[in-house]
């Protein structure tokens, strides 16, 4: 009688199991979930990055080293006019704090290292969307212990990282498709983004757009980008907004990163274009050689012959040397005493220096020397930058961009005061900070959008329209991104389009191979088994199918020889429960163009071709593809040839 006991434990999971399958095979519901999903983990991934790094910093910087809290990049004026307590201390605390974040990324992630969007791109066009999860806790770890040291760098990169890789992460929990997962991986960028620098539509269009070096972006990531950026923003300000007081946060999440004064742009205001001209030809140049000098340093620091764990020590002490060399300087100059506390600026987030612009930079005195100051902390900034990101320390490159563009448009903002072309300050900043964002990182609608966010209004749109995009193409080819690719015909996930003229008009079924018996590995079939199996298969993805005929997905033969290191007891884990991408298998209806689509999305070298019911027919194979493909242009070149004599001779 108790085999016959139904049990609700069962009942609840096949409940689960088949609300799970409807909600992720729905069109509109899968993008709903899985979005939103992606949303939740960068939201609280945010939270736990922002709340360490600023823990650490208040600590480490505020307490033992006395430095000023517009090193912090802490909003209000008050902190700019705070003299450095112990400059040996704040050294000290750089260097070590460098030193523990490259310990930290050489014992357990070597990819953790440097900015981090650079990372998640590589892996959206070379690596499937796949990020190791220890690649995502090592980047918290070490971006905690390099920020919250007073690292030169952003929280905006590693977030990225960090948000495609709780989505890669995710996608493989739920065995989603190669396509799936890079269009999450997109989307984890997003919620990251918006989390972090509290802009939720500039973050959703920096993620769709920073994968390109052109000016192109990735349609089918837009809407899960929104779902991911949306639910990410409120999200990681909630878990602020809780968790900050309990641990002594110093404030709560504000709306937006920034609180600009009310500022515009109507058309009576033309003569300004002129003003912002200047502004997006001094941000091009600051762009090309931040670019350089991110470059030079990466390629120095990988010929040094120490070993990687002091090498972001060393970058960190150079920055720290710079920051105090220009705070030395600051402090010679004559004028107001908020100067040596901005030249500090040059370490940490650098958002210190904005918030105190748009705080008190236009009642400043002495202009222009003003001017030449923040020239100096833009310039210093990009390379300090580069000695911590570029020695391999964990910290982003968004953010000093953000820093850097908004000193150069305060610059030169400040040397066009009184004249009739001149800008309002708090203009020339935001462009600037928008300018060097598009330029920089190759993401022009997303930087001005991103301004029209910060600001809280939309009357700056078209200044930030005409700045970015003349600092966009005033600086060339050039990226900080050096994982994008020029255009989507450049990406391994997009080549596929170039043929899909040829093979216009033929199905799956024209292949005359698909339906032969192929070597298929049982559902149930042990690791074993399915290794004995796998090594007789011509291809790298064998198909599983359950005893009824069903496809149960592909197993990838790498992935079997990863596990083949792994003490796993036998029986534990089964070929079924390692197959994926079963939704992407391919109908004999099919047109042969989504066939050669989905190769180059999945990187494989064949493809199931299932009936109506999901039963497996066989495989389609790339070999077979481009055999059709060629046939397809020979026809198509005698049909040409065949006009061109008709037509000669009519």
């Amino acid at each position: 009688m108790s085999r016959n006991r139904p049990d609700p434990g069962a009942e609840l999971r096949t409940f689960a199991r088949r609300l799970s399958a409807w909600l992720l095979g729905h069109p509109t519901g899968r993008w709903v979930v899985l979005g939103g999903g992606v949303g939740l983990l960068c939201g609280l991934a945010a939270a736990a990055l922002e709340l360490g790094c600023d823990l650490l910093g208040s600590w480490l910087l505020a307490e033992l080293a006395a430095a000023p809290a517009i090193v912090l990049g802490r909003p209000g004026p008050a902190g700019a006019s705070a003299a450095l307590g112990s400059p040996w201390a704040l050294l000290a605390v750089l260097v070590l704090g460098g030193l523990a974040a490259g310990l930290t990324i050489q014992r357990f992630a070597s990819a953790a290292k440097g900015g981090g969007t650079g990372v998640a791109v590589d892996a959206f066009h070379r690596q499937r969307g796949r990020i190791a999860p220890s690649t995502t806790l090592t980047k918290l770890a070490a971006s905690i212990l390099s920020l919250g040291s007073g690292g030169s760098g952003g929280r905006e990169g590693p977030i990225s990282l960090m948000g495609a890789g709780a989505a890669s992460w995710l996608a493989t929990r739920l065995h989603l498709s190669a396509r799936d997962r890079r269009t999450l991986l997109v989307a984890g960028i997003a919620g990251g983004i918006a989390a972090v620098f509290r802009a939720p539509l500039a973050g959703a269009l920096f993620a769709v757009e920073v994968l390109y070096r052109g000016p192109e972006l990735e349609a089918e990531a837009i809407v899960p980008s929104f779902i991911s950026a949306v639910v990410g923003y409120l999200v990681g300000t909630y878990a602020l907004d809780l968790l900050g007081p309990m641990l002594g946060h110093h404030l709560v999440m504000a709306s937006t990163l920034f609180q600009p004064p009310v500022t515009a742009f109507r058309a009576g205001d033309w003569p300004q274009l002129a003003g912002f001209t200047l502004v997006a030809a001094a941000v091009a140049l600051m762009a090309r050689w931040f670019i350089a000098i991110n470059t030079a340093a990466a390629r120095r620091f990988d010929t040094l012959s120490l070993p990687f764990w002091c090498r972001p020590a060393l970058g960190a002490g150079l920055a720290g040397l710079l920051a105090l060399g220009l705070h030395l300087l600051a402090a010679l100059l004559p004028g107001a005493d908020h100067r040596p506390a901005l030249a500090l600026t040059v370490i940490g987030s650098g958002y210190g220096a904005l918030h105190w612009l748009f705080a008190d930079g236009d009642g400043a005195g002495q202009r222009l020397v003003l001017a030449m100051l923040l020239a100096a902390v833009a310039a210093a900034k990009a390379a300090a930058t580069a000695f911590t990101v570029g020695s391999g320390g964990s910290a982003g490159l968004f953010g000093p961009a953000i820093a850097i563009g908004g000193c150069t448009g305060g610059a030169v903002g400040l040397a066009l005061h009184g004249t009739p072309v001149s800008p309002p300050l708090a203009a020339c900043v935001l462009t600037g900070m928008a300018g060097m964002l598009a330029a920089t990182h190759r993401t022009p609608v997303a930087a001005l959008l991103m301004v029209s966010e910060v600001a809280g209004t939309w009357l700056l749109l078209m200044p930030a329209m005409w700045v970015c995009g003349l600092a966009f193409l005033l600086t060339g080819r050039r990226s900080l991104i050096a994982a994008q690719v020029d255009a989507l015909a450049d990406s391994p996930t997009h080549r596929s389009h170039l043929f899909t003229d040829a093979l216009a008009g033929s199905r799956v079924a024209d292949l005359p191979e698909v339906g032969h018996p192929t070597l298929s590995i049982p559902a149930g079939a042990t690791l074993a088994e399915a290794r004995r199996m796998c090594a007789e298969a011509v291809h790298e993805q064998v198909p599983v199918v359950r005893p009824d005929g069903i496809l149960a997905g592909m197993l990838d033969r790498a992935e079997l020889a990863r596990l083949a290191a792994e003490p796993l007891p036998a029986g534990l884990v089964l070929a079924e429960d390692l197959a994926s991408g079963a939704a992407t298998a391919l109908r004999r209806s099919d047109p042969l163009a989504l066939a050669l689509r989905r190769l180059h999305q999945q990187h494989a070298d064949a493809l199931p071709v299932v009936d109506d019911h999901g039963r497996f027919l066989g495989l389609a194979t790339s070999s077979q593809l481009m055999e059709h493909y060629h046939r397809a242009v020979e026809k198509m070149a005698a049909a040409r040839a065949a006009d061109d004599e008709r037509s000669a001779t009519g």
